[in-house]
């Protein structure tokens, strides 16, 4: 593949695995940075052109869109910076799109990724666009994640009919804003097809608790959550995010929340692996 039209940094994360899926099925030729386990479980690895994170440069010169995701770790930071210093330098810049969870802000470099996406759209002319992805999930998403450990320890429980001996205990952060991952793609790609490119918040304004999460998904394997999930407090209430600042700017709003969500991390928690799912 040539001068692929579309550039992902971060194929290894699941948010560019699902929009790298998404992009591939309209049409987009692309190359990704990454190890490409993830993609290679979608089944579109072989229509993605791999790109070195040494060769980020060279590429971001000959795109037209770069799609940067933000993983918290100080070398996509500098792989971001080195693509957005190229698109500067370029006779033709790419539209440069960077994707972060909102909450990954409290990573210094995560912030300073902002920064400098904010600083090449105002000083360097550089079309640029910041879009914050409240939480999410996905079954290519972290095993570490709240719903995760919570679905998994569902998928775990309705392997035997024994009640545990040692509940998983859950301090409870309170209800927040949850997403599915692979529509929330689809509010980012929408967004680099505006005439002009603004900053967004994706968010899905439906609220979601860890007990809510246990109720759902032990119901989804019929077993019964206070036999082995403890959740511990009572977390702090928030609003809701209001969705209506993206559906404005892009047409999209989520589909996927609450007991639909939970049910589709459920579907997929075997596939993650018993010994991910902790």
């Amino acid at each position: 593949m040539s001068s692929p039209a579309c550039i992902i940094i971060g194929l290894d994360n699941h948010v560019g695995a699902y929009l790298a899926r998404l992009l591939d099925a309209r049409g987009v030729g692309l190359a990704g940075t990454g190890d490409p386990h993830l993609v290679q479980r979608l089944g579109i690895a072989d229509a993605i052109a791999p790109v070195a994170a040494t060769d980020v440069a060279t590429a971001t010169r000959s795109a037209r869109l770069v799609f940067a995701v933000s993983d918290g770790s100080a070398a996509r930071a500098d792989t971001i910076a080195e693509s957005l210093a190229s698109a500067a330098t370029s006779g033709t810049p790419p539209r440069v799109i960077h994707v972060a969870d909102v909450a990954a802000l409290d990573a210094p470099v995560v912030r300073d990724t902002l920064r400098r996406v904010s600083q090449a759209r105002t000083g360097d002319g550089v079309e640029t666009a910041n879009a914050l992805l409240e939480a999410h999930d996905s079954r290519l998403g972290p095993a570490d994640s709240l719903l995760a450990r919570i679905t998994g320890a569902a998928w775990r429980a309705a392997q035997t009919d024994e009640q545990s001996t040692s509940p998983l205990v859950i301090p409870e952060p309170g209800p927040r804003d949850w997403g599915w991952t692979p529509e929330y793609v689809d509010a980012v790609a929408r967004l680099a097809m505006r005439p002009t490119l603004i900053d967004l918040v994706v968010a899905s304004g439906h609220l979601l608790s860890a007990s809510d999460m246990a109720t759902h998904a032990f119901a989804y394997f019929r077993r019964n959550a206070v036999d082995h999930v403890q959740i511990v407090g009572t977390g702090a209430d928030v609003a809701a995010v209001n969705p209506a600042p993206v559906k404005a700017a892009t047409g999209w709003s989520a589909s996927t929340y609450g007991r639909d969500l939970v049910r589709a991390i459920c579907e997929g928690a075997a596939d993650r692996g018993q010994d991910l799912l902790i």
